[in-house]
């Protein structure tokens, strides 16, 4: 393909011009997401990938979608010099303060 016509560009979470060959991710996505809201059990889902494959787009795609059911989500991006709570501590209070002022 030309590469000055070739629409993938990767770039750290830069959605694409279509997110192309996904569909069953977020379809599986959203039936996780409705089965928990149902009190039912499903299966975690891990995304993985080279760099500048979409993860980070995908999860943004996943993210809209549990936002429209009505979940509390949280983006947590990790650093090597920081403890696990360290990095969660902060959302999960923002978290917990959001939903105390859902009354």
């Amino acid at each position: 393909m030309d590469p000055l016509k070739n629409p993938f560009s990767p770039g750290a979470g830069t959605p694409p011009p279509e997110l192309a060959g996904r569909s069953d991710i977020l379809n599986h996505a959203l039936l996780t997401l409705a089965r928990v809201k149902r009190g039912r059990s499903e299966k975690s889902l891990m995304i993985v990938g080279l760099r500048g494959t979409g993860k980070t787009v995908l999860l943004h795609q996943i993210e809209g979608l549990a936002e429209k059911e009505n979940y509390q989500v949280v983006m947590i991006e990790t650093h090597e010099k920081k403890s696990l709570p360290e990095i969660l501590l902060p959302e999960l209070r923002r978290v917990l303060f959001s939903l105390d002022t859902k009354k």
